[in-house]
């Protein structure tokens, strides 16, 4: 009888959060498919449908390249209580839910809490999970907070 590698099929979820030096408004539109281009480096997504990315309910983008590619589709995009719903899927790889939620704290600050829900099934299930364990993605948190940060202080300049 032959062995055969067994496949790892894991499911974590995470939640963090920080604050930014802006209002709730201003803050939001940065968690969009767009606006993320202006503080994530290589971030580059492109539209499926409509043929222009919207920051709406039910449009579907594209990122990465071959393996690493990943089709999102927006789920929720509610300007009112700026709060954003996503699903990512990386078909050789893995599945992930991801919801933002940006609150006002003052005029001029805001804190936004981030949630993920991954599903990781391919080959690298298990390096996938370490990059969402709890001390990476208070990294995470921590590394958007700064890039998100500097982009504000440069765009006052």
């Amino acid at each position: 009888m032959e062995a055969s590698a067994e496949r790892v099929i894991k499911q974590i979820s995470r939640v963090g959060g920080f604050d930014l030096p802006c209002s709730a408004d201003a803050a939001f539109p940065l968690f969009s498919p767009e606006g993320e281009r202006v503080w994530v480096k290589g971030w580059d997504p492109r539209p499926v449908f409509p043929e222009a990315i919207k920051f709406r309910r039910d449009t579907v983008f594209s990122t990465g390249e071959g393996e690493q590619e990943a089709v999102w589709t927006i789920l929720d995009a509610d300007w009112q209580t700026h709060r954003a719903e996503y699903v990512r899927v990386a078909a050789a790889s893995h599945a992930a839910r991801i919801l933002v939620q940006v609150e006002a704290v003052t005029a001029q600050s805001s804190r936004v809490t981030v949630g993920y829900t991954l599903t990781a099934f391919g080959n690298d299930a298990e390096q996938l999970l370490e990059g969402f364990s709890e001390s990476a993605f208070s990294v995470r948190m921590n590394t958007w907070q700064q890039q998100i940060c500097e982009f504000l202080q440069e765009r006052q300049y």
